[in-house]
């Protein structure tokens, strides 16, 4: 009898250390998923913000190659004009004591600026620049 005790402790005690053994090994085993599906996660995060730069990059690209938004920079940068558009310049309003001799200064440039449009256009350049 004392054989058979022996032998049960024994088959006891690998069964304990057996079920440690799978318990330990399990649990490092969903340490380690747990570690790799927050892995995955933050990777999947950050392809959806790249995805989104990349919808912005393009809707840009799509933009700056449009031909309204070279019009635009040349009517801007350039001072262009289409053909069949009018300029208008709005200047701000003259102050109250300096009404008459704007008028008068206006009066003037209108008339200069009615000459220079008859200039040639070698003359206007040279006036611009000397």
């Amino acid at each position: 009898m004392t054989k058979r005790k022996l032998w049960i402790q024994g088959a006891i005690v690998t069964a304990v250390i057996l079920i440690g053994w799978a318990v330990f090994v399990s649990s490092k085993q969903i340490e380690r998923n747990h570690r790799i599906q927050a892995e995955v996660s933050a990777l999947v995060t950050e392809a959806a913000k790249i995805r989104r730069e990349n919808e912005t990059l393009a809707e840009k690209i799509n933009y700056y190659a449009s031909s309204d938004f070279r019009e635009q920079e040349a009517k801007r940068k350039l001072g262009l004009k289409k053909a069949e558009e009018t300029v208008v310049v709005i200047k701000p309003a003259p102050e109250q004591g300096k009404e008459e001799s704007s008028q008068t200064d206006g009066m003037k440039e209108t008339a200069q600026s009615d000459r220079r449009d008859d200039e040639a256009n070698y003359k206007k350049w040279w006036r611009l620049f000397f």
